[in-house]
């Protein structure tokens, strides 16, 4: 079990400000903000057909996630559930998100600091939404986290380990749709939010729920899948037994791990130690190279995970990897050898090949284009 703690292992050292959507990272890569020529090459369409099917792009009707933007709110059922007991509330609604497909769940109480301040998605941009305010006044948050595939993580940047992140964000919003669909025919407001459609910030609100800790690739850590999990959120007002944040040693073992720096393509990962930036300690990424580097070779790659396929959280869910990391806040000696076998049986810069449906593993001036012909 998680050691359950007062306050996030990220400590937060001063007032929070809410952040403007239309300054996030994705949405100026698409509007230009980070230059004309990575705007057009992020606004292209991919060669590859699983991110035409998981990412709006030249057809949005074949993206099943944006039509789901129209249910991620709805009418409250009036005849409603009366909550006189918001412990056996938590449990039930873990069971149903489980049910529904979540893989990790959890609940904290939505902190207004985790709440865009206006709408600036790049499909609110093509809606003339962009700029409009958001008012979320929902009590509760519920955080929902889907495992990405294993066996697709092993040489990113690549097709295989993009279709596996998209495959994520489908079903983290497929659950959340649902899950807040549940609540309203239960009689109480909720509402989804997942990539496409999202009015809070998922990271921190994990982080609040106890899901998992900030790691150093600025990713979340959970203790069953490392960072390998995609997130979504119900925001509610059902009365809800809020869970704690964790310490599962993400802090101690990104502390004594560089291997996600060490690997970045574009070095955007920091080294050393954290530093304080906008009241928050952690580690500061620099996204505008994380961002560029996405689009610098759309013949091969849409983005980029290496530093989830090489971090040495990365493993199967098996009981051999939950020995592994059980120790991990429990010993710096743990920790240094869960890196040092880690480098010696997958390396420590690891990069094999493999092949998967028609994708192979491409030469130096080859892409991973579709072939014409299936034989």
């Amino acid at each position: 079990m998680a050691r359950r703690v007062a306050e996030p292992t990220t400590r937060v050292l001063g007032p929070l400000r809410r952040i403007d959507q239309r300054q996030e990272l994705h949405t100026q890569a698409a509007i230009g903000g980070l230059g004309p020529r990575v705007q057009a090459r992020w606004t292209s369409e991919s060669v590859d057909p699983f991110r035409r099917i998981f990412y709006p792009e030249t057809r949005p009707q074949n993206v099943p996630m944006r039509s789901w933007r129209n249910v991620a709110d709805g009418p409250v059922n009036p005849k409603g559930v009366e909550v006189k007991n918001p412990e056996r509330m938590a449990e039930i609604i873990k069971e149903v998100a489980t049910f529904l497909g979540a893989d990790l769940v959890g609940i904290c109480r939505l902190n207004p600091a985790w709440v865009f301040t206006h709408h600036g998605l790049r499909i609110d941009f093509h809606k003339g939404k962009a700029g409009t305010p958001i008012e979320l006044k929902h009590e509760y948050a519920i955080s929902l986290a889907i495992e990405m595939e294993h066996s697709k993580f092993g040489n990113s940047p690549d097709f295989i380990d993009n279709a596996a992140v998209g495959k994520g964000y489908l079903e983290a919003a497929k659950v959340s749709v649902s899950l807040a669909a549940w609540i309203r025919e239960i009689g109480w407001p909720a509402k989804a939010h997942f990539f496409i459609s999202e009015e809070v910030v998922h990271l921190p609100i994990a982080v609040e729920a106890g899901v998992g800790e900030l790691a150093r690739n600025g990713s979340l850590i959970t203790r069953a899948f490392g960072p390998r999990v995609r997130l979504a959120t119900v925001t509610t007002d059902l009365p809800l037994a809020v869970d704690g944040p964790i310490d599962i040693g993400v802090q101690a073992m990104c502390t004594d791990c560089n291997k996600c720096a060490l690997n970045c393509p574009a070095q955007c990962i920091p080294y050393g130690p954290k530093v304080v930036e906008h009241n928050v300690e952690k580690w500061a990424l620099d996204n505008k190279a994380c961002m560029t580097f996405w689009v610098a070779n759309r013949d091969r790659f849409n983005d980029c995970a290496r530093c989830i396929t090489t971090c040495p959280w990365n493993l199967p869910d098996t009981w051999w990897a939950r020995v592994v990391t059980w120790g991990i806040p429990k010993s710096h000696w743990w920790r240094k050898a869960v890196v040092f076998f880690d480098d010696l049986i997958r390396g420590k810069k690891p990069n094999p090949e493999r092949r998967w449906l028609y994708y192979k593993v491409p030469g130096p001036k080859e892409g991973w284009t579709i072939p014409p012909v299936i034989e």
